[in-house]
């Protein structure tokens, strides 16, 4: 994230993985403090599932102090997305419609490169995207040329990207 986050619109955090919830709730909280801000950011979770809402983020970790303070019109629970090309698609009509600007997008860093890309696709060609990554369990980034399951994991992950790449 930039130096200038107090002019970010949305947190957009792609949900799917462990830790990602916390992490944009807490980078959200510290965006809503800074002072001077006219509005604060707004708060979306795009693939949290079916079910989602305030007690999920309890469960991941929330305190339910900071959990009573949000404000409905802050954060947006997008349910229906069962893939990252449909977080993007949903989540673009939603940047139009309440004129989003400038987005902080929050997932796994094995996750990044596809998700920003697919992402700038979707959104406005004038919007602009500031990226956080979150470790994800049993993924180290800087190591994971040698671990079997980070090695497969960033295999797969590459592989989607290709077919998003080229589908789209």
């Amino acid at each position: 994230m930039d130096r200038d986050g107090a002019q970010v619109d949305v947190v957009l955090c792609l949900a799917g993985g462990k830790h990602r919830i916390p992490a944009a709730v807490s980078l959200w909280e510290k965006l809503r403090a800074i002072p001077g801000r006219k509005h604060p950011p707004v708060l979306f979770f795009s693939g949290v599932g079916p079910h989602a809402g305030y007690e999920t983020l309890i469960e991941q970790g929330v305190s339910k102090e900071l959990v009573k303070s949000m404000k409905k019109e802050e954060v947006v629970f997008e349910d229906v997305s069962a893939n990252t090309y449909e977080n993007a698609q949903i989540f673009s009509s939603f940047a139009r419609q309440n004129q989003w600007k400038k987005i902080l997008l929050i997932t796994a860093s094995y996750h990044m490169k596809r998700s920003s890309d697919i992402l700038r696709k979707a959104i406005e060609p004038d919007d602009t995207v500031e990226t956080f990554t979150v470790d994800a369990e049993h993924f180290d980034r800087h190591e994971w040329h040698k671990d079997a399951y980070a090695i497969r994991v960033t295999m797969i992950e590459y592989i989607k990207w290709l077919f998003y790449r080229y589908s789209y």
